[in-house]
């Protein structure tokens, strides 16, 4: 177990120099030369920080700090990294701080016309690992998932996204494989005119788990984001997560005494090269 906590250890490092290693690469441009951080099918470098706040279905809270970095080492492959670090009140224990959950994933351009405005465009797949984090409120469970990404453009200010994978879930150690499943992602996205770079983006997830330890469970959530420009290579983006259970039933206080995602808010910047 020893070495497995260091491996994890190891791992956070490594996302931390990867986030600035990217600051180094040049990212890839949209067709018209500008960026387009509403269409997560597009290959960008970009390094990011923001702050997220959680609500816990016990009536506590996570506030944590956050760094991202996303690295276009081609014209069709990007890495993802997060990491987090923040404190989480606790009514019995007091504060606790430490690491939260962290992520790593990679990304894959099969085939992509991005000229299509009303359509099929193409499809991407991709590999994502999720880590948990050493505080409590993060530290439940690490996720493997693996799936594709077919876009689809609906009109010149509407596109569509529909991300299917296979999932795959330990426990905090790595001991045990505590099961598998499906999830399904559906993302629609609207880029207006309200202000410089604008878009919107409505993204819900439902993951279902049909065997192991937790066969029979899931949940759902849904995410709202919106985001602009600052300058041309510096974006903004607030997204806000609601969570369901796998009846879609709505998770807030009172409801159980765990440490349930009841609700989260991320206010995020990045800096694009």
């Amino acid at each position: 177990m020893m070495f497995i906590l260091s491996a994890n250890t190891c791992f956070r490092t490594m996302l931390l120099l990867a986030a600035g290693v990217c600051a180094t690469v040049s990212h890839g441009d949209s067709a018209d030369g500008g960026i387009d951080a509403s269409d997560p099918t597009k290959i960008y470098s970009y390094a990011g920080a923001g702050y997220k706040f959680t609500d816990f279905t016990n009536g506590e809270s996570l506030s944590e700090f956050r760094i991202s970095g996303n690295l276009g080492f081609s014209a069709t492959d990007m890495v993802l990294f997060e990491l987090g670090y923040g404190s989480s009140g606790q009514v019995d224990a007091g504060d606790d701080s430490g690491f939260t959950n962290a992520r790593a994933r990679w990304f894959h351009i099969f085939n992509m016309d991005y000229s299509v405005a009303s359509g099929y465009r193409g499809v991407a797949s991709q590999v994502d690992m999720q880590l948990a984090g050493d505080i409590v409120g993060t530290d439940g469970a690490n996720n493997l998932a693996l799936g594709a990404v077919p876009a689809f453009g609906l009109s010149p200010q509407w596109s569509f996204f529909l991300p299917l994978s296979a999932v795959i879930n330990w426990d905090k150690d790595f001991d045990k494989r505590r099961g598998s499943g499906v999830a399904i992602s559906p993302l629609l996205v609207y880029v207006p005119n309200w202000w410089a770079g604008s878009y919107v983006q409505i993204w819900p997830t439902y993951t279902r788990f049909v065997e192991g330890d937790i066969g029979g469970e899931g949940g759902a959530n849904l995410d709202l984001t919106i985001g602009g420009a600052i300058t041309d290579t510096v974006l903004w983006s607030i997204t806000g997560q609601k969570n369901f259970d796998q009846d879609f039933n709505e998770l807030k206080q009172g409801v159980e005494t765990g440490y349930g995602n009841d609700w989260n808010v991320f206010a995020s910047i990045s800096a694009y090269f």
